[in-house]
């Protein structure tokens, strides 16, 4: 399990109010808090880091244009995907592909999991009877039944779900404990060529706000904030009418260092090219780091895994040519 944070904490999912008020609050870690000169981390280092997370981008773009047509598929919205390949006017009514995924869905939630606390030793036997209670109170608490429904349809649909798990310090009167929300691989962008996540150098989670939402907590983005600032995003084909004229991109900058000896995670937040809070910056966390474990706070869950990347692939990659026959 996860520490508890002081006053920060990175957020995933959510509205974009919700998740930037969680933020409002603290005090240590902003940069308004500190003397230029004493900021490891500044706006020069987030232009940096964001040519890295265009480069990351460019390397998962097949990822992200099969993500989207995979969503049309399982909306039975893939007849234009179809045209692209052939010049025959199809268009599929059939619903095959779905009810397979409806299906194995049907099948994980029977197979819903609880935990199961093992001792180490004799002497753990108390202390694991203790946490197999525990630990599905807290999972309950973090209505983790919906997630790990979201988390399979995802990942039945795209071949690979995500956990993000998190601190949360407003739980429980403000007491805080862990959080556990579904993650969308469209959002998080990771070094090409790699299997397992936690050996990316750097690891960025991004997601659009309300501009006002933005300003009003985080006066410092006064005059730094255009309309449709949402390049790193990869849109989804909605049915309905989406404007994103007025949201900015907020990005999670996850990364890691050697400090004295060891591995250390640090934690940026940045907007426009504008540190809103960074962990390196922060006394509290400057020499820990933002986790104590080290590790990133999302795990990959493949359904079907493929060589140097930690996405896989789903059903609806698999079933398509059977679709295509059927319809």
């Amino acid at each position: 399990m996860m520490r508890r944070q002081s006053d920060k904490k990175p957020t995933v999912e959510g509205e974009a109010r919700k998740l930037l008020d969680r933020l409002r609050g603290s005090r240590s870690g902003v940069i308004n808090g500190f003397d230029a000169v004493n900021q490891k981390i500044t706006d020069k280092h987030v232009k940096e880091a964001d040519k890295i997370l265009m480069k990351y981008k460019e390397g998962k773009a097949n990822l992200e244009q099969r993500i989207v047509e995979n969503e049309q598929w399982y909306k039975l919205r893939h007849s234009e995907c179809m045209e692209k390949k052939s010049k025959q006017q199809v268009q599929p009514t059939s619903a095959w592909l779905f009810n397979c995924i409806a299906n194995k869905h049907a099948d994980a939630m029977d197979n819903f999991p609880a935990p199961n606390i093992l001792p180490r030793e004799e002497g753990d036997k108390a202390e694991a009877q203790m946490l197999t209670s525990i630990i599905p109170v807290i999972l309950d608490q973090c209505e983790f039944e919906q997630v790990y429904s979201d988390v399979w349809t995802y990942k039945l649909k795209s071949g690979t779900g995500v956990y993000g798990v998190f601190w949360d310090n407003e739980k429980h009167n403000g007491l805080g404990d862990i959080s556990i929300v579904k993650c969308d691989l469209i959002n998080l962008f990771w070094k090409s060529g790699i299997s397992d996540i936690q050996k990316s150098p750097n690891l960025f989670h991004v997601e659009l706000a309300d501009n006002d939402t933005l300003l009003s907590a985080y006066p410092q983005l006064e005059g730094k904030l255009g309309g449709s600032s949402d390049k790193n995003v990869k849109k989804y084909i909605y049915d309905d009418s989406v404007d994103t004229n007025n949201m900015s991109a907020v990005v999670d900058w996850y990364y890691k260092r050697m400090q004295n000896g060891r591995q250390v995670l640090h934690y940026c937040k940045y907007c426009n090219g504008v540190v809103l809070y960074a962990s390196e910056n922060d006394p509290n966390f400057a020499e820990s780091g933002w986790y104590s474990h080290g590790m990133y706070p999302f795990v990959f869950d493949t359904l079907y895994s493929v060589e140097g990347t930690p996405a896989g692939f789903g059903y609806i990659d698999i079933g398509k040519s059977a679709q295509e026959y059927i319809d």
